[in-house]
């Protein structure tokens, strides 16, 4: 996959988590596996273009919607 196509998934996927927990609907939890499916692919990016910053960003909030997942009521 091109850096960009990572970079535009990414967005819009962390876009999509965030609209998720912002409803605080019954659904909401599952903004965090949105989260996280953003976060995989800003690891790749950053990866693939030696972003080392956004790359330990994208960690930590790896370990931040893994937290949020392991205290959702699915």
């Amino acid at each position: 996959m091109t850096a960009k196509k990572l970079e535009w998934t990414g967005s819009i996927t962390a876009l999509l988590g965030a609209f998720m927990v912002a409803t605080h609907a019954t659904w909401a939890d599952y903004g965090f596996i949105a989260y996280l499916v953003s976060n995989i692919f800003f690891i790749g990016y950053a990866m693939k273009e030696k972003a080392f910053g956004i790359l330990t960003m994208q960690v930590g909030f790896t370990m931040i919607s893994l937290y949020g997942i392991s205290n959702s009521q699915f």
